[in-house]
């Protein structure tokens, strides 16, 4: 079982209302056992004193408790689940049914959920342990009491939640948790450890890369989705025991068909056992996800900002929170190292090739759809300037300063197409020569 198998379904269990429900379900009837075997192996002497904290009460309204406490709960999960439906559905209209995955990850609701679900398994199970006598033991006393305490907490717990939703509706608070999101990934940035000692190598590098493009035997899939991620690890074990290299046609994030080439290998054919292996190193699925997938949290926060410029919804500080969001992402991006294309085994032969998301393309994923819907907003541009500005700061390579001032001068141009006004187009100019200045380089015009 690899670490990437163990990531990919914490990822997916994360992103469900049942698994940390049904998983506290289950601790909540496993403690009622628990607590009710305890009370057995207490000495009487020590329960005596437990009477005035919780009184004795006869079988009939022991039962009658826990089936109250049982109804109320699940009474109250339909409606948390009513309530969990309002915010999706409005977040949905009006951010996007992409960002749906960040409410379905919101711990909060899951953990309530969990909460009431405990509480009603268990009051269920402690019904059917109970000792069928007139008078409830003095011994199973506590566990019934628990439950009662159980009761409270999950009423307590419901004015928060209905707290917690009216706050996860806010644009920032969305924006927020994306954000946070994507830095974790970044800090992972890059996905695999750069090779060492390449640069020396470049023409022989060409030279296999050419071959295997040329060369290449296809290893196909046998499934279709996205490419949720990639155990490098075991497509390394695969191109080290068929002495291969292996070119991957597809990275994270991308949509794959049935029949739809996965990788070169060369030499080649690999054989059945290994296009086996290489399927099964790909884990494909109905919707992408952040893990090895930064471009996939820009696009999420640009679709955001896009939704927020159209006509309909005509939002223009919503763009700009993202705005402010994106250039921390990008200006963490640009102070770590793009991943190398080339894996190397121990013994420091390149075993794979691939085209990792450069910081050139998800910079133009974080400007040029905003660009677009956003040329005729002149506040929506000068942010945009800023936010290059700010990138600039932690630019460390002339490439990521030319990909930065190429979208400075693309957002400079548009602002004469889309403002009628000379005095917004000169205030777009005004923040353009400060990105310039930013930058360090000249455009070129």
């Amino acid at each position: 079982m690899s670490s990437v198998w163990l990531r990919d379904f914490q990822d997916k269990t994360r992103t469900t209302y049942w698994f940390m429900p049904l998983l506290m379900s289950l601790l909540g009837a496993i403690l009622a056992v628990v607590l009710y075997w305890i009370n057995q192996l207490l000495p009487s002497s020590l329960l005596q004193y437990s009477g005035y904290l919780m009184p004795s009460m006869t079988i009939t309204e022991a039962r009658s408790a826990l089936t109250t406490i049982a109804e109320t709960t699940i009474g109250v999960i339909g409606v948390v689940f009513s309530i969990t439906l309002v915010p999706l559905t409005i977040a949905s209209s009006q951010y996007g049914s992409v960002i749906m995955r960040c409410f379905m990850r919101d711990r909060a609701t899951q953990l309530i959920l969990g909460l009431y679900g405990a509480a009603t398994f268990y009051s269920l199970i402690l019904m059917t342990i109970l000792p069928p006598s007139t008078t409830v033991p003095l011994r199973a006393r506590g566990p019934v009491w628990v439950a009662f305490g159980m009761l409270l907490l999950d009423l307590v717990i419901l004015f928060y939640f209905i707290h917690h939703v009216a706050d996860s509706l806010q644009a920032a608070t969305v924006i927020e948790n994306i954000s946070n999101e994507l830095e974790e990934v970044i800090k992972d940035y890059p996905l695999a450890k750069s090779t060492d000692n390449l640069d020396s190598r470049q023409d022989e590098l060409r030279v296999i890369r050419d071959t295997l493009l040329r060369e290449g035997k296809a290893v196909t899939s046998d499934g279709e989705g996205y490419v949720r991620a990639i155990d490098y690890s075991k497509l390394m074990r695969i191109a080290v025991n068929s002495k291969s290299v292996l070119y991957l046609r597809k990275q994270s994030g991308d949509f794959v068909s049935r029949g739809d080439q996965l990788l070169l290998a060369y030499p080649g054919p690999l054989h059945e056992g290994a296009i086996s292996n290489v399927n099964r190193a790909y884990f494909l699925g109905g919707n992408r996800t952040l893990y090895q997938d930064a471009e996939y949290g820009i696009y999420i926060i640009v679709t955001i900002a896009v939704r927020a410029l159209s006509q309909a919804i005509n939002d223009p500080v919503t763009p700009v929170m993202c705005l402010n969001r994106m250039g921390a992402a990008l200006g963490m991006l640009a102070e770590r190292i793009d991943p190398s294309p080339y894996f190397c085994d121990k013994d420091n032969q390149v075993r794979i090739i691939g085209d990792p998301v450069s910081f050139e393309r998800l910079v133009g994923v974080a400007f040029n759809m905003i660009r677009e819907y956003g040329r005729g907003n002149a506040e929506v541009l000068m942010k945009m300037l800023e936010t290059i500005r700010i990138v600039s700061a932690h630019a460390r390579t002339e490439a990521q300063r030319r990909a930065l001032l190429k979208h400075a001068t693309l957002i400079e141009h548009d602002s004469h197409i889309g403002l009628a006004s000379e005095y917004d187009q000169q205030r777009v100019k005004d923040s353009y020569d400060e990105a310039l200045k930013a930058i360090g380089l000249t455009d070129g015009r």
